[in-house]
């Protein structure tokens, strides 16, 4: 009768042992085996910190973090295309005329990536978004309202961040249309100074507009770097947006 018992007090027991329970006991596993390997650079448990349904809430951590590494490698593609684009305006390039179409291929590109990345970037939120509310189904309920309101703010944040991020390029983009357009209407008075290698005008507001001009560009450049790396994904090679 005593071994009757203390079976059925062992059954009890075990059924203390909530799916709450066992969310947070495999969890606790899950952190001690990413702890465990010093080559890993965890995801950022932003979700799975919050709330019980740990498992489930990996899966948003690490949806999350994918966004960011999206977001990066659009930004290098852009990169990139500052780059040639400031190839163009080496000061040695300016020893003879300059040319529209000198600019005009490699400025459209320009243009037409940022509109193309622009949109994928919104088309991975709402994939994101679309995600969330699968992932959510296997949460449990009592961390509905947590995760609901703290999804809905890091996704606006994100999209805050990532538009900010695509202003920057439109206006890096515009401030060299201008100055192109200005290189070219000022044909015949500027020249290729030699001696300090740079361009010089022989009006001193047109310099001062061509000297500005590219301290603007090169200020968004800096500025759009360091927007990113206000909030870098997990595993990600930095260099790419240096």
């Amino acid at each position: 009768m005593k071994n009757v018992v203390y079976i059925i007090a062992f059954v009890v027991s075990l059924s203390c042992f909530s799916s709450t329970s066992y969310a947070q006991f495999l969890g606790s596993l899950e952190t001690q085996q990413e702890e465990s390997d010093p080559s890993a650079a965890p995801v950022a448990k932003i979700f799975s910190s919050k709330v019980v349904s740990v498992i489930e809430a990996r899966k948003l951590d690490v949806i999350y973090d994918e966004l960011k590494v999206s977001l990066w490698n659009l930004a290098s593609t852009d990169f990139a295309h500052q780059s040639k684009l400031n190839e163009i305006i080496e000061p040695q390039r300016f020893k003879l005329t300059r040319y529209a179409a000198e600019f005009d291929n490699d400025l459209n590109a320009a243009l037409k990536v940022l509109n193309e990345q622009s949109a994928a970037m919104k088309n991975e939120i709402k994939h994101a978004n679309d995600q969330y509310q699968k992932i959510r189904d296997g949460v449990i309920s009592n961390d509905y309202e947590i995760l609901d309101a703290l999804w809905a703010e890091k996704i606006k944040s994100f999209e805050a961040l990532s538009e900010r991020y695509f202003k920057m390029q439109f206006a890096y983009l515009k401030v060299y249309k201008n100055l192109v357009k200005f290189i070219l209407q000022e044909a015949g008075s500027y020249y290729y100074n030699t001696a300090a290698s740079r361009v010089d005008f022989y009006d001193v507001a047109a310099y001062q507009y061509y000297v500005k001009s590219l301290d603007r560009m090169n200020k968004i450049s800096y500025e759009q770097r360091k927007l990113l790396r206000s909030d870098p994904p997990a595993n990600i090679d930095p260099t790419i947006i240096q």
